[in-house]
């Protein structure tokens, strides 16, 4: 009875190790963007976008085509953003991407 009880714990176990990766699979969240934006050498011209971040990438998808990849990865914040918010760097290329209710800040190629 107790190898029994023993295999359906392993059983449930690996279960369990299967299934909790698939709830965590980031961030999915339309994005409307006012301006031209670029993004890993593309520029991004205004309208609504799909944006999908994992730990460490973003997909941003437009009529279910991707149309940027980025490797980057998931910094903490202690509090959630109010807005969607894109940080520039010097040559114009975004660096950061908040996005709104979310307590993190995506950076991209660091």
């Amino acid at each position: 009875m107790r190898a029994k009880s023993l295999k359906y714990l392993v059983a449930f176990l690996a279960v369990i190790a299967l299934v909790v990766p698939a709830f965590a699979t980031g961030v999915n969240k339309s994005v409307t963007i006012d301006n031209d934006t670029k993004i890993a050498g593309k520029t991004l011209k205004p309208g609504d976008y799909q944006f999908r971040i994992t730990d460490n990438k973003l997909i941003i998808e437009v009529n279910r085509k991707v149309v940027v990849e980025a490797a980057g990865h998931w910094t903490p914040r202690d509090s959630k953003w109010d807005s969607d918010e894109f940080i520039s760097g010097p040559d114009g290329q975004v660096q950061e991407i908040h996005l709104m209710g979310e307590k993190g800040v995506f950076i991209i190629g660091q």
